[in-house]
């Protein structure tokens, strides 16, 4: 998928628990087996960190229009 849309940064996939632990994402047991929560972390265009959400559910994620408000706002500022 990363090679078929041309990006251009690092995408995290088959990464341990251990690797992914600097992010802060919440990991959950249960009957599926071990896997982490969704994290979305919001990256400006230097690849800093300037927004991250952790949610177990849809509730508590950004939808797209709050992602394009936290950009927009970044790049004014």
């Amino acid at each position: 998928m990363r090679d078929d849309l041309g990006l251009t940064f690092p995408v995290a996939y088959g990464m341990t628990e251990a690797e992914f632990e600097p992010l802060g994402s919440l990991w959950t047991t249960d009957h599926h087996g071990r896997y982490m929560q969704p994290t979305e972390l919001l990256l400006s265009r230097g690849g800093v960190v300037f927004g991250s959400m952790y949610a177990s559910g849809p509730v508590g994620r950004m939808s797209v229009e709050e992602v394009l408000v936290a950009i927009k706002s970044r790049e004014q500022r």
